[in-house]
């Protein structure tokens, strides 16, 4: 009896997961991992043409947007997440944080470990296809939707 309890729970489980899975936006998500900043000060492309410190397999696939801020905003299993991008020069500056999941203490601390995060990679990568925090998936999705809703606005036609 107790094995086939053991067995229908275990099915139960890995079947909720799958179907969890395939369903999940967020399954083929990139998970990010801060890198330890080095002492070093080798790090740095000086060998772009251009001059600029984003790889040059990166420059190729950066868009040029439309100077100004442009607001998107989406919901999440956790609230609401609401940004604010600010385009300078054709490039994503700054990132403005206006609402963000904070509803219970957890989604308070995992949109405090998130946010600075996010914004980094959105400056490094000047796109939306971002890293995903881990932990902090629901979040990081959140974001990538609002960030991409912003810059569809921001879009040279």
């Amino acid at each position: 009896m107790k094995k086939t309890l053991l067995i229908i729970m275990s099915v139960a489980i890995l079947g909720t997961l799958g179907m969890y899975i395939n369903q999940s936006p967020a399954s083929s998500a990139r998970l990010v991992s801060l890198p330890v900043s080095s002492s070093s000060s080798s790090n740095q492309n000086s060998s772009s043409p251009t001059g600029s410190s984003i790889p040059p397999t990166h420059q190729a696939n950066m868009m040029a947007y439309k100077d100004g801020t442009y607001d998107g905003s989406t919901d999440t299993a956790y609230g609401p997440v609401n940004i604010a991008v600010v385009i300078n020069g054709g490039k994503i500056t700054d990132v403005k944080f206006m609402q963000m999941p904070s509803s219970h203490d957890y989604s308070r601390q995992v949109t405090a470990y998130a946010e600075p995060m996010l914004k980094q990679t959105t400056l490094q990568k000047q796109s939306s296809n971002i890293d995903f925090v881990s932990g902090a998936t629901s979040t990081s999705y959140g974001f990538e939707q609002s960030l991409q809703a912003a810059l569809d606005q921001a879009k040279m036609v």
